[in-house]
């Protein structure tokens, strides 16, 4: 799981303050670390083991790691969009935070608010491992601008701009990094062929008045998938006709000195 290759590294996140850190509000992080955490500590001891928990005593301890805000991304920019993604979207009064167990992700915590109400708690528990995963590739970044992170199908994106280029970490799949062998490298990417895919799902969700199942993940890996099959096929198709044509070459020649051999023999 990918939560394996990113346990260790989120031991040193809890007690760091990474070089492209995001913004989050002091009251924030103050409700998230007091209030917050009580309250998922109530909620989890109603049912250590389904939370993934071993006893109550493991929900003792455990603590908040780190929390972004959340972005959300607008349709109609979408549409437009071709090489930022960052533009599309637009900030939420939402923040996911990790929770740690011995320093290590353990579930989440989504803190909400409207716009004259105070903070809550609105879902504990969960994977943690995709979220995690955004936050490594970021702290793997370095010193980055505007880190962005993305909630699209309950997926994450982490969007930033490093050098004066806006780079983006694919979505990934932590129940199936490992059984459909999606890549769990911290390669950032340009955005271009991530926006052409949430664009042909928001196509094909309109058009077809269909669900919007799937996942992004998934069809941003198909598709790179398919473009390195294809990319395959072209260079074998390639190689074939270049053996072909020296198989020729060389049978001609072999004809051509056959012939000129009889020639002089009559």
């Amino acid at each position: 799981m990918l939560l394996l290759t990113v346990a260790s590294f989120l031991l040193f996140l809890s007690i760091s303050s990474p070089a492209w850190a995001q913004a989050v509000a002091k009251d924030v992080v103050s409700f998230a670390s007091t209030e917050g955490l009580t309250l998922i500590k109530e909620g989890l001891s109603k049912d250590p083991e389904g939370y993934g928990y071993a006893n109550d005593a493991e929900i003792s301890e455990i603590t908040i790691g780190e929390g972004m805000q959340i972005y959300f991304i607008d349709g109609a920019k979408l549409k437009q969009a071709s090489n930022s993604l960052i533009e599309t979207v637009i900030p939420q009064e939402i923040w996911e935070f990790l929770v740690l167990s011995s320093g290590v992700p353990k579930s989440k915590m989504i803190i909400q608010k409207d716009s004259t109400g105070p903070y809550q708690v609105t879902e504990f528990g969960g994977n943690p491992d995709t979220l995690a995963y955004v936050i490594q590739s970021l702290h793997a970044e370095g010193a980055v601008s505007e880190p962005t992170l993305i909630r699209e199908r309950d997926e994450y994106i982490a969007a930033f701009k490093k050098d004066n280029q806006e780079l983006i970490i694919a979505p990934q799949q932590a129940s199936a990094a490992e059984s459909k062998g999606l890549p769990s490298n911290l390669e950032p990417h340009t955005p271009e062929h991530l926006i052409e895919v949430l664009q042909t799902m928001q196509n094909d969700s309109s058009d077809d008045e269909q669900d919007g199942s799937g996942t992004l993940a998934s069809a941003y890996y198909a598709d790179d998938n398919n473009h390195l099959t294809r990319s395959i096929t072209i260079s074998a198709i390639i190689a074939l006709v270049a053996v072909f044509l020296i198989w020729a070459y060389l049978r001609r020649r072999k004809f051509l000195s056959s012939f000129k051999d009889r020639l002089k023999i009559y």
